[in-house]
């Protein structure tokens, strides 16, 4: 069925605005399915393996509704390795991109998804938690070139490409899902840096819709975070965009800490934000109920709300579509995937330094970090790391490839006995490897290594002992360390960490290229 604005209520209208994400329980999955069976939500946001609300939902709804998740690293579900951004970059080919996007595109349209919040246009302006890994450059054509062939599958494929986050990086060393992203950045800036990528993709017509974030653009607008500010939003919107513009999450303290939650519903719509990405904390009735209430209070007008709607069919006529019939993913698309893990390995050397250890491994220690015992008490439903990094496994590719090397584990936080442990151990032997990581995740405030980690690391390369660091996460925790000749970099895919162990015992190349200008020590 095709909704036309021209018959629909004004209550209907209002929940074509909204983003459902809250499936947990039973009153808002009733609530949800109420609105959907009154055509009065324009989009819900679905984890992959909640497949029974997938299905609900498609058996209420009888117009295209959009079902969307982040699908940043790959659809969770494909029998697929996940692959962040900051990993494809590194093979830096688009035959890459392509595979990555067809992987996505093809298993989450057989499951029921109208598109994702993909590709991430953000040019990356330094180091910054709960960024780096999800970033392509920091050389905003290069983003540009990755975001199109990524966009151009997803529209061969009739799937909802997503440009975030709008406007593009900041200079705020904070993570925006615990306070507001900040950025002196002017006008002019940030169309020449920040809006390349975005206006590249608009000339070849991929770029159906965006993400606006929670960051303050002090030179533009003083007063309101780009989601909230009309004035940011319509420079794009100045360009000829006529897409879908959702906000990010209103789950984020990078707006709920300084606007609370009554008026933003209003102020986003008002500032020209087609779609809300909801409070997964609010149950949805309340969500609906106080967007309809700002309306009503003014906070919009009817022809705002009629603009908003108009783009949201039109993306719903969009994805409704069914892809050509002879798109397939093919058994080369899934072994260029595969090769992402070995194709990244980056290296970083001395001149006249070979990635290859030399001499005796029984002179070798390895020092491994781990996380600490226990787990986390809990994961955030923003963005999670999940399990990633086994060190057990490293181990054992070290013991194969280095035998009678020594080999010690440190945690992440250690106390002085870790530290005491693994210091008296490197006494017996001429040289010292440390495997690293740290993990990318919302609400954690850093994604580097911590203070104690790198003392002792600098301790060690101070002596003189340490000949590579071998490192998995956020490349720019290197920076904290003192000089050492070889940095071998396999960033965040599992996969990954056999093949960095390899190109130390020399039988594998690091053929990958650093996506970002790090300046190390």
């Amino acid at each position: 069925m095709k909704l036309q604005i021209e018959n629909m209520t004004e209550e209907q209208k209002i929940g074509m605005l909204l983003c459902g994400r809250r499936f947990e329980e039973q009153a808002d999955i009733d609530f949800s399915l109420e609105l959907i069976k009154n055509h009065a939500l324009g989009c819900v946001q679905v984890l992959p393996q909640q497949t029974d609300i997938i299905k609900l939902i498609k058996e209420t709804a009888d117009y295209p509704i959009l079902i969307i998740t982040d699908m940043e690293s790959g659809f969770q579900r494909a029998p697929l390795p996940q692959i962040p951004l900051i990993s494809l970059s590194a093979c830096d080919k688009p035959e890459y991109y392509r595979a990555y996007a067809k992987g996505i595109a093809h298993y989450a349209k057989k499951a029921g998804f109208s598109g994702t919040w993909n590709p991430v246009l953000d040019v990356l302006h330094g180091n910054g938690p709960c960024r780096v890994s999800r970033c392509v450059s920091d050389d905003p054509l290069k983003v540009a070139k990755a975001g199109a062939e990524i966009s151009a599958v997803y529209q061969e494929y009739n799937f909802l490409a997503c440009g975030k986050h709008y406007p593009g990086g900041d200079e705020c060393s904070f993570d925006s899902h615990m306070t507001e992203g900040y950025s002196e950045i002017t006008e002019q800036e940030l169309v020449d840096f920040n809006l390349v990528p975005y206006m590249y993709l608009m000339e070849r017509d991929l770029l159906p819709s965006i993400m606006v974030r929670h960051a303050l653009f002090k030179n533009i607008d003083p007063d309101y975070p780009a989601s909230l500010s009309k004035k940011v939003i319509d420079i794009i919107r100045n360009m000829g965009f006529d897409g879908v513009s959702f906000t990010d999450s209103f789950a984020m303290m990078g707006i709920l800490q300084k606007f609370g939650e009554e008026n933003i519903y209003g102020m986003a719509v008002a500032a020209g934000n087609d779609i809300i990405l909801t409070n997964y904390r609010t149950p949805t009735k309340e969500c609906y109920e106080m967007l309809l209430k700002n309306y009503r209070d003014g906070a919009f007008t009817e022809e705002r709300l009629n603009e908003a709607v108009r783009r949201v069919l039109k993306a719903q006529e969009l994805t409704a579509q069914m892809p050509d019939s002879s798109l397939t993913f093919t058994e080369e698309d899934e072994n260029l995937i595969n090769s992402v893990a070995k194709d990244c390995i980056t290296a970083i050397t001395d001149d006249g330094v070979r990635t290859t250890l030399e001499g005796n491994t029984e002179d070798k220690l390895f020092i491994i970090l781990t996380e600490n015992d226990g787990k986390e008490d809990s994961e955030n439903k923003e963005i999670t790391a999940g399990n990633w990094y086994f060190p057990k496994r490293i181990a054992k590719r070290i013991e194969e490839k280095f035998p009678g090397a020594g080999i010690e584990y440190l945690p992440e936080f250690p106390n002085g006995g870790d530290n005491e442990r693994v210091l008296s151990a490197a006494v017996e032997y001429k040289e010292v490897v440390f495997i690293t990581f740290c993990k990318t995740a919302a609400y954690v405030g850093t994604d580097g290594l911590t203070r104690r980690v790198e003392a002792v690391i600098n301790a060690l390369v101070h002596s003189g002992k340490v000949s590579a660091v071998v490192h998995f996460g956020n490349p720019f925790a290197m920076e904290e360390i003192y000089h050492v000749p070889r940095l071998i970099f396999g960033y965040n895919i599992p996969e990954s960490q056999p093949y960095a162990i390899d190109v130390l015992a020399g039988e594998s190349k690091a053929r990958g290229t650093l996506p970002f200008d790090i300046k190390f020590n």
